[in-house]
């Protein structure tokens, strides 16, 4: 465990948190149904989708910290473990093997803050603070802090297995060597990379969101019973085919790409500033 990793995760996440979340908030309530429908019965429907755009970040910043650590954490001592203990794995199985590991960690720290986060973010009328507004709708049951695991796990992997194999190729392909670079050339290289793949990472795994988001706004609905992710989808697909599967998308690929551009730029360039070697070469 180095030092550089425990300080430059949670440094680039909490960058990228306060830069993007209101562009999380938009995309949450986009997918969500009953937002949707509130905001469009609203006497001013804009000022409703543009209210308290930070709803709920309290959970996110707390979350983002430890989250960040323990991702990079396992994600760079099982990538150094493989690719020295075992050589002979062709490298884009190790970074999937070690993305999917730090990924599955993460998630676990993640879930709570991300259900508490998503149903703030559709509150449409708060005295104090949103998230213990949200948190009280949620209940006294631990469990539905949980609810939505599974799928938060289920989109997250597919994302970093598709974002990170793609991020080290095209940090190759632009030109990137493990020493001799300046922060500069670093941040615009891994900043290029890094956005390009999380884009498209991100465009790609909106369906798995789209019904996560509906399953972790279900934990706010007391007495209501878990929502199976087979139902919800099939649902989404009744109502409105392949395009309500990718509600948000679009929002979703373009905020995301900016974000890890951000995210990982930071983060190598601070491993860089510390005088370790690049992370992901």
């Amino acid at each position: 465990m180095r030092t550089a990793d425990i300080i430059a995760g949670p440094t680039a996440g909490f960058a990228v948190c306060l830069a993007f979340y209101p562009f999380d908030t938009l995309k949450t309530r986009v997918q969500s149904p009953a937002f949707r429908k509130l905001a469009a019965e609203a006497a001013h429907p804009r000022k409703m989708w543009l209210r308290g755009l930070y709803q709920g970040i309290g959970p996110i910043i707390l979350a983002t910290m430890p989250g960040s650590a323990v991702f990079f954490t396992s994600y760079e001592s099982s990538k150094r473990f493989l690719l020295t203990s075992a050589p002979q794995i062709p490298e884009p199985i190790t970074h999937v093997f070690a993305s999917s590991l730090a990924e599955v960690l993460g998630c676990v720290v993640a879930t709570p803050a991300e259900v508490i986060k998503q149903n703030a973010q559709v509150l449409h009328e708060t005295k104090g603070s949103s998230s213990l507004a949200a948190l009280e709708l949620i209940g006294r049951n631990p469990k539905d802090l949980w609810r939505g695991f599974t799928l938060l796990a289920g989109r997250n992997l597919p994302f970093v297995v598709i974002q990170f194999p793609l991020y080290e190729r095209l940090k190759v392909a632009f030109g990137l060597r493990e020493r001799g670079n300046g922060l500069m050339e670093t941040a615009k290289v891994t900043g290029t990379a890094a956005g390009l793949s999380g884009g498209v990472a991100a465009w790609l795994t909106t369906p798995v969101d789209m019904v996560k988001t509906i399953i972790m706004l279900g934990a706010s609905k007391r007495g209501g019973k878990r929502l199976r992710a087979a139902d919800v989808a099939k649902s989404v697909w009744r109502e409105e085919g392949v395009k309500g599967l990718w509600r948000g998308g679009a929002l979703r690929g373009i905020w995301t790409a900016a974000g890890s551009g951000l995210y990982l730029g930071i983060y190598e360039c601070i491993l860089l500033a510390m005088g370790e070697k690049q992370c992901c070469l």
